[in-house]
């Protein structure tokens, strides 16, 4: 090779200087050199060396792009609300810095951004202006085409999306006005003019319920189907037979019984309980063995390797697993022999853990129950086998007191149920909340989760190694100290009572919860302190769970629907039978550090794509309602309005800044909440509001409001 390897850096650099972000494969072909290994082996030690010296940087895609110079200059991803972005950085000084919308530069949400501070205000939040795109992020929008008399735009679903997409007649794709499409993101480059887009796919029309619901598939990439190579694997798998299983516990005369929603289709659990001859209770929390059939590596769970989780939408499951399994042959079904994993506990009548085994069984559900039935059994006493429930809900209550008092957070969380038409138009929603029935099932879940978490320390005793047994755990960390402090300041203004911001006892916080029980604020007050608390992780290093005040937790109990439980089965079943090799245990380090982050990465996205779906059936079930006067709780706080929560309907709407007439309001950053320049009325978290539906935006995927006295 001609040239040496210091001419080749310094190519290098001069090529990035006027590049955003550059792949190996970019590189050499602007340094003409033959795509073989040797080439790319030299090119990469350059690559390494220039790394190495701080002069490049290389982002999470693996491309390169040249290192800052400035000390005020910084690299990150930024996230949109609105009209502010936020970049993070691992710098202690600028920690998060604030960009506005002005000073957006072309950036879009999740693109990967250079941000240089702008001149500071004393006592003010660090601001940033985008100056350069490093990486851009998600290419495909989902959205509506409008026509102004001269042009094609999109108009996003995702409110991220700050700006409509230019769609020139040449990438319409035969698309027309009104049509919900996904497109393709081509380039922006002034941000004086609008992005440019390309349709790609007609979804159907706006408004329509199956173009709305089958877009949230799209957005978020969720397949419905699963090849053909796996449909082949499931076809020769058959259910369990009527006859003696040697290596399995056999409880077929167990009393066994079920418990999920009336419209559950996957039942993953059963339970079990009895008094022995002690006087202590032998609990019984039977998982339905997925591992018998999916085996490590096969196509079937490659597949569901990747799909992470089942996805729960309004419409519709989409299921991590083929229907013949989860529904049929790993259902724990009514009257049905099936294959379970089991915990079988000994437990004192004081809730004390005596002794425990984790052994492979097969079991007949003998009795399938809802929530509805379960909890009508606590509240009457009276019902089939209700001493067995009325006993399981004794001890679960024993077991939630005792989890309370060693420092788990009692959240309350809220869901919804959906009535659909047989056009699939949304005609009802029903709130969903805990009960006695629901938290039973949660308490025994939870007590074998941390079993089984427990066991993997056991086992790595036993076999006398000095690292924990690889291992795939859910985390969860301690809140962030400037978070927590803020939602307590607000939850001061809420309760009326002094609030020591410094105090993040899970104690403290459960006194707090506790006492905004039954009051409108409640829903609200849960909701901002879970957003203050670190996400739940799957992680293959154990650092204990704070929001279950638990030291090893992991999921255990729901291998149909979460991938993370069907490994823990597996490594659970490997470890039991013999020690593994120290080549195996590297693998397993190097899988489960793997299977952690893309099954959180996943669940993430199914989170989102679940709640997208929700906005869209509130937004039908509001269509009928505009004009109407709702009283409402607010459960947002920005520069450009309210987000107000309407108390029937349970949905959230906009109310803009402009919108409240009463007064002029400006934003309070420091107390997040508006205050009126006059009169001094100030609405923040909690506050109640009297508003009119004055709007139902389908493009923009949300419910316009405006004030009334």
């Amino acid at each position: 090779m001609k040239d040496n390897s210091t001419q080749i850096a310094q190519k290098i650099l001069d090529f990035l200087v006027n590049s955003n972000s550059v792949s190996v494969n970019d590189i050499m072909k602007y340094l003409r050199l033959e795509p073989n290994k040797a080439n790319s082996k030299f090119v990469s030690n350059i690559l390494s060396q220039l790394l190495k010296n701080k002069l490049i940087l290389k982002n999470s895609k693996g491309r390169y792009f040249i290192a800052p110079k400035k000390t005020n200059q910084f690299q990150g991803t930024i996230e949109i609300t609105g009209d502010v972005g936020i970049i993070k950085t691992n710098n202690k000084r600028f920690e998060k810095i604030i960009i506005r919308r002005r000073n957006f530069n072309t950036a879009l949400d999740g693109d990967e951004v250079l941000v240089k501070l702008l001149a500071q205000q004393k006592n003010k939040k660090p601001r940033g202006e985008v100056i350069k795109i490093i990486n851009r992020a998600k290419t495909q929008i989902f959205g509506t085409i409008e026509f102004d008399g001269d042009f094609y735009f999109l108009v996003p679903d995702d409110p991220k999306y700050y700006i409509d997409f230019l769609i020139p007649k040449k990438y319409l794709n035969n698309a027309k006005s009104g049509d919900k499409v996904s497109a393709r993101f081509i380039s922006w480059d002034n941000p004086n003019k609008s992005p440019i887009a390309k349709v790609e796919e007609i979804l159907g029309k706006t408004g329509n319920p199956e173009a709305e619901f089958n877009a949230v598939l799209k957005e978020f990439d969720l397949n419905t189907k699963f090849n053909e190579e796996i449909a082949q694997e499931i076809a020769k798998i058959r259910p369990p037979q009527n006859r003696k299983y040697s290596k399995r516990l056999d409880l077929r005369n167990e009393l066994v019984i079920t418990i999920d929603p009336e419209d559950a289709r996957d039942f993953d659990d059963a339970l079990s309980l009895k008094v022995i001859e002690n006087g202590n209770y032998q609990i019984g929390i039977h998982i339905a063995d997925v591992s018998n059939y999916v085996k490590e590596d096969s196509p079937t769970d490659i597949e569901a390797r990747l799909r992470g989780t089942s996805v729960y939408l309004v419409d519709r499951v989409v299921p991590m697993l083929p229907e013949k399994l989860s529904n049929e042959i790993c259902s724990l079904q009514e009257g049905k022999l099936r294959f379970t994993y089991s915990v079988i506990a000994e437990v004192t009548p004081s809730g004390k853990l005596v002794d425990y085994q984790i052994c492979e069984s097969v079991i007949i559900n003998k009795r399938r129950y809802n929530y509805n039935e379960v909890q009508q059994i606590i509240e009457t006493g009276q019902g089939d086998n209700a001493d067995l429930i009325l006993e399981l809900n004794k001890l679960a209550k024993l077991f939630r007191k005792k989890r309370f008092q060693k420092g788990g957070i009692n959240f309350h969380t809220t869901e919804y149920k959906f009535i659909l038409d047989e056009n699939k138009f949304p005609i009802q929603v029903f709130e969903k909340r805990s009960t006695d029935a629901t938290e039973l099932v949660e308490e025994f879940m939870l007590f074998a989760n941390k079993i089984v978490a427990q066991h993997i320390k056991v086992l790595t005793k036993k076999y006398g190694l000095r690292q924990v047994l690889p291992f795939l755990y859910r985390v969860h960390d301690e809140p962030d100290g400037t978070k927590i402090r803020e939602i307590l300041a607000m939850i001061k203004s809420i309760i009326k009572k002094d609030v020591d911001p410094n105090n993040v006892d899970s104690k403290i916080l459960n006194k707090y919860l506790k006492e905004l029980e039954g009051r409108p604020e409640e829903t609200t007050v849960n909701q901002l302190l879970i957003r203050s608390m670190a996400k739940a992780e799957y992680s293959h290093q154990n650092i204990g769970h704070y929001g279950l005040g638990f030291v090893d937790y992991t999921h255990f109990t729901s291998p149909i629907r979460r991938y993370p439980d069907l490994v823990v089965h597996r490594l659970l079943k490997e470890f039991s039978l013999t020690k593994p090799s120290e080549e195996r245990i590297k693998y397993l380090n190097l899988f489960t550090r793997e299977v952690g982050k893309n099954s959180t990465q996943r669940e993430i996205i199914a989170q989102e794509a679940e709640r997208t779906s929700n906005r869209i059936a509130f937004l039908f079930l509001s269509i009928d309602k505009m004009g109407e006067v709702y009283d409402g709780t607010v459960v947002g706080v920005t520069t450009w309005g309210l987000y107000v929560k309407l108390d029937e309907l349970y949905c959230e709407g906009l109310l803009r800044i402009r919108d409240l007439v009463d007064d002029y309001y400006v934003f309070d950053e420091k107390n997040f909440r508006l205050v009126g320049k006059r009169r001094k009325k100030s609405y923040g978290f909690g506050s109640r509001i009297k508003v009119r539906i004055a709007k139902v935006d389908f493009e923009k995927r949300q419910i316009d409001l405006v004030y009334e006295e």
